[in-house]
């Protein structure tokens, strides 16, 4: 209950960006901020098979690949939140090598051109991938940040999702933007 009322703190109360960000900059640091929040919160809301995880005490990794937009808002965020009774640990990857070691993997536009190399490396896994890059769902994402208005929002492909084997709760679907 705890998690659900701070969720919809964030996406209520932080979500509008005032003043701090243009109706289509979706990469300034306010906004970033209310992405790093919502990374690590999805995470309450998504269920992974149980073959995800070696253990009951086994973290929920979310991992960032390439360049960090967030800095350290977003292990703030992480260090402070369980989810389904697990710590939830950022893990930042160089390179597409070790990011099978993810349960959520962000991939931040700045790595739009290698979405389909990350998506084939992950084929077959059970991993949330989350952009804010521009037709991230066409290209086997399952979140997608985007700027309405002047608010942060998100959209959902169902069929992407489903096909890495994850289930998503209906509350996070129900505030989602727009469900693909």
């Amino acid at each position: 209950m705890r998690y659900r009322l701070l969720f919809f703190f964030i996406f209520f109360i932080l979500l509008p960006v005032r003043n701090t960000v243009a109706s289509n900059e979706i990469h300034s640091s306010r906004a970033m901020e209310i992405q790093a929040a919502f990374l690590v919160k999805f995470c309450a809301y998504v269920k992974w098979p149980k073959s995800a995880f070696s253990g009951p005490d086994d973290p929920i990794i979310i991992g960032i690949v390439g360049r960090d937009p967030f800095g350290s808002t977003v292990d703030k965020i992480a260090r402070s939140f369980k989810a389904k009774g697990r710590n939830v640990e950022i893990r930042r990857f160089s390179n597409s090598a070790s990011i099978t070691k993810s349960h959520v993997l962000f991939i931040p536009s700045s790595e739009q051109k290698n979405i389909c190399e990350i998506s084939e490396v992950l084929s077959g896994g059970s991993v949330l991938l989350v952009s804010n890059a521009p037709a991230f769902l066409e290209q086997s994402g399952i979140i997608n940040f985007v700027m309405v208005g002047k608010k942060i929002r998100f959209n959902i492909s169902r069929t992407n999702y489903q096909k890495a084997g994850l289930v998503i709760s209906s509350k996070l679907l129900a505030v989602a933007h727009c469900i693909k």
